[in-house]
């Protein structure tokens, strides 16, 4: 058996194996379909935040990148001084965010120390952005070298008063 080139029209040509064109002996297949649990790890902050009620105002916190698996922390109080002491909407999530959604009105800055304390990094989300992966921001200096894995309390503030901002805009 040869292979040969065959000129079907003067803009197509089929390679023909031993009398079959390639494209014959390509398996079959339909349209890769998702299953629930695919689709839903291949949404991101912006789907999800989309998906979101209007009248929501949370934030949303989700141990890993891209908002992915259902949120694993919220808070509409506007305020969570310490997310390892257990009180306030925030409980046992210190130093475990990957990726965020601001989806309150309100200038939101997080911290990586707990009390809002200067001592550590911080950095402003504004109302209606988030931050796919925490990862890629900081700047190599103690905890501020990586974000992910390094929030522990955050609040609302006048934006005059960030130093950075992070994050994209939703819509």
């Amino acid at each position: 058996m040869g292979t040969r080139l065959v000129l079907t029209s003067a803009a197509t040509a089929v390679l023909m194996v031993g009398g079959v064109s390639a494209a014959a002996m390509a398996p079959k297949t339909g349209p890769a379909v998702k299953t629930g649990a695919e689709a839903a790890r291949e949404k991101d902050c912006r789907a999800t935040a989309n998906s979101l009620p209007s009248s929501d105002n949370h934030i949303y916190l989700y141990t890993i990148s891209n908002c992915e698996n259902g949120h694993d922390a919220k808070d509409d109080s506007t305020a969570d001084r310490d997310y390892g002491d257990g009180k306030g909407q925030i409980k046992d999530f210190d130093n475990r965010a990957g990726s965020l959604i601001n989806h309150s009105d309100a200038t939101v800055e997080f911290y990586t120390r707990t009390a809002y304390s200067d001592k550590g990094d911080r950095f402003c989300v504004r109302p209606g952005h988030y931050v796919t992966k925490l990862y890629m921001y900081g700047d190599g200096k103690d905890e501020a070298g990586n974000w992910s894995n390094s929030i522990s309390s955050h609040r609302k503030v006048d934006p005059s008063k960030c130093k950075r901002f992070f994050g994209w805009r939703i819509n």
